[in-house]
């Protein structure tokens, strides 16, 4: 999102700048966690005003639940940014061939104003996304301080008290079903083996596994790969969460002493 916002105030073509907000929506439609954020800002200021102008939600990529109403301040710089997507999304699936549209949505960001006017639509939503992830993390942190845990629902790994995230967009990935396995599945026995031929069949559902004798490197890539994972975000200060080995009888677990 900063990244993004960052490029936004630095560009100088306005095509260039509706493309940067249509990925910016985009992302703030597919990440999970900010997705989630979202509704439940939306959710939380429903006594304020009325629900948006219909048209204005056409996307309606967020479930706007039924006398969800939305604090008036957020929701303008908010529409700011979501009518743009929603015409660059028009745009781009007739590939540009309605040069009306871009000319109406020229014209309506084209002022000397309409810069900064986005770049502080850009600044309102990102602080109240941060705002609500930091006091969720506040929370959270002091709900499982310490702990070593999946949160299947976000993707996220906690390894004694350290946030990696799994997943950055909204699908289950090899490693999350991994980690699936281990602290879901087997929620009460997180110390145990877990055999890759067990994982490929509860958690991929691949029923021929012993048919291919290489089929446990599949499973040890991503046995390196939530590892990196690991190491990267937690600034290489753990590099040995899970133990694992090669071959057909190969296996996998949680290194003890972060359990």
């Amino acid at each position: 999102m900063l990244e993004l916002t960052k490029l936004f105030c630095v560009e100088t073509n306005i095509f260039q700048r509706f493309v940067i907000v249509y990925k910016y929506f985009k992302f703030l439609n597919t990440e999970p966690i900010v997705k989630e954020v979202l509704q439940k800002i939306f959710d939380d200021t429903a006594k304020i005003i009325g629900e948006p102008d219909e048209n204005m939600n056409e996307d309606k990529f967020l479930k706007v639940k039924g006398d969800a109403l939305f604090s008036r301040e957020f929701w303008v710089y908010y529409s700011n940014l979501e009518v743009i997507f929603g015409k660059m999304k028009k745009l781009q699936k007739c590939h540009l061939s309605d040069k009306t549209e871009l000319e109406q949505l020229s014209k309506l960001f084209s002022k000397p104003y309409s810069k900064k006017m986005l770049e502080l639509s850009f600044e309102v939503v990102n602080s109240e996304v941060f705002n609500r992830l930091d006091q969720e993390c506040f929370c959270e942190d002091d709900e499982h301080d310490g702990e070593t845990y999946f949160d299947d629902e976000k993707s996220v790994l906690y390894v004694k008290g350290e946030k990696v995230i799994i997943n950055l967009q909204d699908k289950i990935t090899n490693a999350h079903k991994m980690l699936h396995h281990i602290f879901i599945t087997n929620r009460g026995n997180t110390k145990d083996d877990f055999y890759f031929a067990e994982i490929a069949e509860d958690e991929f559902h691949e029923l021929d596994y012993k048919a291919n004798p290489d089929n446990w490197k599949r499973y040890r890539r991503t046995c390196e790969y939530i590892n990196d994972k690991i190491e990267e975000q937690t600034k290489n200060s753990i590099n040995d969460f899970l133990i694992f080995n090669s071959g057909r009888k190969a296996k996998v677990k949680v290194n003890q002493k972060y359990l």
